[in-house]
């Protein structure tokens, strides 16, 4: 038996925040981020593949005041996130 899944991998990438965010970030939060992500990001509760400079790990996306990590914490030396392969049942060979 074989299984084949393409794993699509998301490079994470950010960007630095306007004055306009900067404000906005205040009023709603109480205080400032340096940093939003501009990229596509996994939904709140999802399992997912994480790639840093030490390997791929398994994690899981939360989402609350910005994103974290439930294993990693923050995303800082995340290089890329992919959805968790989801496995299929086949018929032997």
């Amino acid at each position: 038996m074989t299984y084949e899944e393409i794993i699509t991998w998301h490079k994470v990438k950010t960007r630095l925040l306007s004055e306009e965010e900067k404000r906005e970030d205040i009023e709603q939060f109480g205080y400032e981020f340096s940093y939003k992500f501009d990229c596509k990001m996994p939904d709140d509760g999802d399992e997912i593949l994480i790639v840093t400079k030490y390997g791929v790990d398994t994690d899981v996306c939360g989402i609350d005041e910005g994103y974290y990590l439930e294993g990693h914490g923050d995303w800082e030396g995340v290089i890329a996130w992919a959805e968790m392969p989801k496995y299929k049942e086949c018929e032997q060979e």
